[in-house]
């Protein structure tokens, strides 16, 4: 029997022994390659490589390199939920303060998360399996909602001013990641969060 073929039967005995143990174990070190490194470096091989398992040990637990950055980004919109969720329990206690804070969890997240924000937000099909992303994804999305709810419709849709909100935060993080508010064309100082979120009127 060749190395090979012993390496692959020990990781065999290793995912039906500890499959939740070594399937995390491969999405923390995904989460490290990506923050490290880049999505360039992220792929299958490498990831094994960093895990300390063969080559072929992704493969019992993941169908491809997408799934696997599914779940890589599923856990970036469950840390989102939490960074979120912590910023609107220390906020004012008011329906603006809890959505201001909202959304500065959501540019805090963004800033300290580079890479992975760009990820979870990819648009290129194919790239990311959003199969196992969408539960956290509907819980991120739910947060922003609820600190929504609170205020009228500014539009004719009923969720129109989430979807203000949304769009502004969210373009509001990723100009702040790319550090597009420090350029030689701007005279004024860079935006807080706050500053750019409307006041609303209640409901």
């Amino acid at each position: 029997m060749s190395s090979g073929a012993v390496s692959v039967s020990a990781d065999q005995d290793l995912a039906d022994r500890q499959p939740k143990d070594l399937r995390q174990l491969l999405i923390e070190t995904g989460l490290k390659i990506l923050a490290e490194e880049g999505l360039e470096k992220l792929t299958l091989r490498r990831v094994a490589s960093r895990s300390g398992v063969s080559h072929a040990a992704p493969a019992y637990h993941f169908k491809g390199l997408p799934e696997l950055l599914g779940c890589i980004c599923a856990v970036g919109f469950e840390d989102l939920v939490k960074t979120m969720e912590h910023a609107r329990e220390n906020a004012p206690q008011t329906p603006r303060g809890r959505l201001v804070a909202i959304c500065e969890g959501y540019v805090a997240f963004a800033e300290a998360n580079r890479g992975l924000i760009q990820l979870m937000f990819s648009n290129r099909r194919g790239v990311v399996d959003d199969v196992p992303l969408r539960p956290a994804a509907e819980r991120a999305y739910t947060v922003l909602r609820e600190g929504c709810a609170p205020f009228a419709p500014i539009g004719t849709e009923p969720d129109s001013t989430e979807t203000m909100i949304w769009s502004l935060v969210h373009g509001f993080a990723f100009l702040r990641t790319g550090e597009r508010f420090a350029n030689p064309y701007r005279n004024t100082p860079e935006p807080k969060v706050a500053d750019v979120i409307p006041d609303l009127a209640l409901r």
